[in-house]
């Protein structure tokens, strides 16, 4: 896949930017930060050495698809899939909200959604499957509210897995995507 013509998505009022090089030591700030470090299952402070070793990998893996949110202008997070099996049709997606401001906002469902549409629709992803803490109340609602089903057998496992299917994901978002489309007249 050639992600140059995906290096901006831009859809529901926000824009993905593919991660590059120049915002690594950004993103490694953003994911260092204890607010961030909480609530992910590796709580370890990252290196510089660590994250340039780790961006090498996704950056050439064609597996690994990292975006940095902006909304009105402002850097406010990061969104990716990753380690998508093409064979299985699946990846793991994630996302963190840097800034607060935007904590309790729409704008996180916006960036999922236009995450979302590429998965489905230029991917070709027939499952996401994801791991949240279950402490995490506040990513387990929000992943609901999109669909994700906790997989079988995983009520007292601490870092839970869901399950969310292309069908699954269009059913629960056409009307919100709808009225997002409407609101920014797009």
């Amino acid at each position: 896949m050639e992600l140059s013509e995906y290096e901006t998505l831009s859809k529901y009022g926000v824009t993905l930017h593919l991660l590059t090089h120049d915002k690594i030591e950004l993103l490694r700030t953003w994911r260092n930060h204890p607010k961030i470090q909480k609530r992910m299952e590796f709580r370890e402070e990252i290196t510089p050495e660590m994250q340039e070793k780790w961006f090498q990998k996704i950056s050439t893996s064609g597996r690994d698809f990292y975006y940095i949110i902006e909304y009105q202008g402002k850097e406010i997070g990061c969104i990716n899939i990753r380690d998508v099996d093409f064979e299985k049709g699946e990846g793991e997606p994630g996302i963190f909200i840097w800034d607060d401001d935007y904590l309790g906002t729409d704008v996180p469902t916006r960036a999922s959604f236009c995450m979302g549409d590429f998965v489905w629709d230029v991917l070709k992803l027939k499952r996401e499957v994801i791991h949240v803490l279950k402490d995490n109340k506040q990513a387990i609602l929000y992943n609901k509210q999109k669909g994700f089903k906790l997989s079988p057998n995983q009520e007292d496992v601490y870092n839970q897995e869901y399950t969310l299917t292309a069908e699954d994901a269009a059913k629960k978002s056409k009307r919100i995507k709808a009225f997002l489309l409407k609101e920014n007249n797009l």
